[in-house]
């Protein structure tokens, strides 16, 4: 993976030029970014790690570390396509030329979509726990697992088997995939109408409800803040299209999105995560104080 001005980096700046695109060639600041980022991914799942072998810990158990590894787990994915697709490392493979998979599966289904699921079902567990008083067992989880990836993986099939001309397509002179503006304005609408949902089961899971431990702060949190990133997505692509040919945006938007899953995993386990490890005993004394003081005012 190289990262120098070659001599077919030259040639592809050179292609752009005649097209009307000023290009910021692949360089240095790219690999700078993508290095630390890969180093920030590799140490979040250090913690996920500790997350995963501490999850007996009540508090870290009740916020559901392995559904929230989740998280980081898409964030891989995420990462792949949007270093590929926004011309932050040179597509030498094969694969790295096909849009489809870069921008529909690894960067939609496999990025954004698995990051609103995790949190909707951590949504539909605290209703269940704090407003129906039930067990969310696994039969129910696997239900509503199965729908909401039904509900990300249909689209994407359907988008598959379109021409790409319809959707997204490679232009080897640029190396770059644009996109079909009918596709980015349905893909966009789509991609709101996931936030609307998450921001409707939100507010109509937790209105009037109590959470013990405030749960519904870090979930609110972690909304917000890929709410943020999704805008910040949107006006990119609707006000510079050819966004991957600026180095400075396409360096933010990748930075965005990893920064978005990086505090929305912090935002719902964090709390537990850092008692976990400094307050051991006495946070569980005072969570256990918490759920049985809650448990006396229901009854």
């Amino acid at each position: 993976m190289s990262f120098a001005f070659t001599e077919h980096e030259k040639q592809r700046v050179a292609l752009a030029s005649l097209l009307g695109i000023y290009l910021d060639p692949i360089g240095y600041t790219d690999m700078a970014v993508t290095i630390v980022w890969a180093v920030l991914i590799f140490v979040q799942f250090l913690v996920v790690a500790y997350s995963l072998h501490h999850r007996r810990y009540r508090p870290i158990h009740n916020a559901q570390p392995m559904l929230m590894a989740m998280l980081p787990v898409a964030s891989i994915a995420w990462f792949i396509g949007d270093i590929v697709a926004n011309d932050i490392v040179h597509p030498n493979q094969r694969w790295m030329r096909n849009c489809i998979v870069l921008v529909v599966w690894l960067r939609t289904t496999c990025g954004q979509s698995l990051v609103i699921s995790a949190l909707l079902m951590r949504c539909i567990f605290l209703w269940f726990k704090y407003r129906l008083h039930r067990r969310f067992t696994p039969l129910i989880s696997t239900v509503f697992a199965a729908l909401l990836m039904a509900a990300a993986t249909v689209p994407s099939i359907i988008i598959t088997i379109l021409p790409t001309s319809k959707t997204v397509t490679f232009v080897a002179t640029i190396d770059a995939c644009i996109i079909n503006p009918q596709f980015k304005t349905a893909a966009t609408l789509l991609t709101w109408l996931m936030f609307a949902f998450l921001l409707a089961a939100f507010c109509m899971l937790f209105m009037g409800t109590k959470c013990v431990h405030n749960e519904h702060v870090g979930i609110a949190a972690a909304w917000l803040i890929l709410g943020l990133a999704a805008g910040f997505n949107t006006y990119v692509m609707y006000v510079k299209p050819m966004y991957p040919a600026s180095l400075v945006l396409r360096l933010c938007l990748v930075s965005a999105n990893q920064g978005s899953v990086l505090v929305a995993w912090w935002a719902v386990m964090g709390r537990a995560v850092y008692n976990c490890r400094f307050r051991y005993h006495v946070y569980l004394v005072e969570w256990r104080l918490a759920s049985k003081a809650a448990q006396t005012t229901r009854f």
